[in-house]
C-alpha cells in the first residue's frame, strides 16, 4: 500500500509540472503565447455562408434558373463574397457574357417580384396594377428602375439604431432609408420577427405592403412559432 501511494504521488507530481504552474515557450509545441498566456486566434478560412437578411439570396438570385447546378453555384458565390464594399458588384456567374453580378441579378428579379401583389386586396392600389410600387422605383420602366433598391439589399447587413429602445419591427431602419417611413423601432432582427412576411411585403408592394404600424400585409401563410422567447434563456423551444 505504501509503494502504491508513493507511485501515485510520483505520477501526479510528474503530470503537474513545476511548482509555479507557469507555461514557458520551451514547455509546449504550439504557437507563441501572448502576455496572458493565451495562444493567438486561429486564422479564418474562406466564408461558406452569411446571414444578413433572410430570403434575399433565395428570391433575388437565380430564383427561376432551371439548371440546379448553376443555381447552387450562383448562390454559393453570393455567400462566399468577402468584402462588403464589393458586394453589389460581386460576380455570381463568370461564364456568362457579360458576367452576372449581384446588382444586375437583384434588379432583374425585383422587376418580376414587383408585379406579384397585382390584385392583392390588402395592398392599396394593387387591385389594378401592382407594378411600379416597389421601394425606390424609378419610372419609366428601364433596366435601372430597381437599381436603388438592389443596391440597398446587396448591402446584406442588419442595421440597428441603438438610439431606439424598442425592437419590434424587422427592417425598420431599411424602410426608413428607402421609403422615408418614420420609425420608432431599432430594426435588427429578433427571434419573434416574421422576417419572411416583412420581406415579401417590402419586395412585392413597397410602402403599400405595410400598415401604418409597419405590420406586413403580405405573408407566406406559415404560422409563427409559439416556443421562442426574446428575453428568457434558452430562447428557443425544444427541437421538433
Amino acid at each position: 500500500m505504501v509503494r502504491l501511494a508513493l507511485l501515485a504521488a510520483f505520477v501526479v507530481t510528474a503530470a503537474c509540472g513545476g511548482d509555479d504552474g507557469a507555461v514557458s515557450d520551451a514547455s509546449h509545441d504550439g504557437p507563441e503565447l501572448d502576455a496572458q498566456g493565451f495562444p493567438p486566434a486561429p486564422a479564418l478560412g474562406a466564408p461558406i455562408d452569411r446571414m444578413g437578411r433572410p430570403a434575399i439570396n433565395t428570391v433575388l438570385n437565380s430564383l427561376f434558373e432551371p439548371n440546379a447546378t448553376k443555381k447552387a453555384a450562383k448562390r454559393d458565390a453570393y455567400n462566399h463574397a468577402i468584402d462588403p464594399d464589393g458586394w453589389p458588384m460581386a460576380t455570381l456567374d463568370s461564364t456568362a457574357v457579360p458576367a452576372t453580378r449581384v446588382l444586375g441579378e437583384f434588379s432583374a428579379y425585383l422587376g418580376i417580384l414587383d408585379s406579384v401583389d397585382t390584385g392583392h386586396p390588402d395592398v392599396p392600389g394593387a387591385a389594378v396594377n401592382g407594378c411600379g410600387n416597389a421601394p425606390a422605383y424609378a419610372a419609366p420602366a428601364t433596366s435601372a428602375s430597381y437599381a436603388a433598391l438592389a443596391g440597398v439589399l446587396a448591402d446584406d447587413q442588419l442595421y440597428v439604431d441603438t438610439a431606439r429602445s424598442q425592437c419590434d419591427r424587422y427592417l425598420a431602419v431599411e424602410l426608413n432609408a428607402v421609403l422615408t417611413v418614420p420609425y420608432t423601432s431599432c430594426g435588427g432582427r429578433t427571434l419573434t420577427h416574421d422576417v419572411i412576411d416583412s420581406s415579401y411585403s417590402l419586395l412585392f408592394a413597397g410602402a403599400g405592403g405595410f400598415s401604418s404600424a409597419l405590420a406586413p400585409r403580405i405573408g407566406d401563410g406559415a404560422g409563427a412559432h409559439t416556443d421562442v422567447n426574446n428575453l428568457m434563456f434558452p430562447f428557443l423551444g425544444a427541437p421538433h
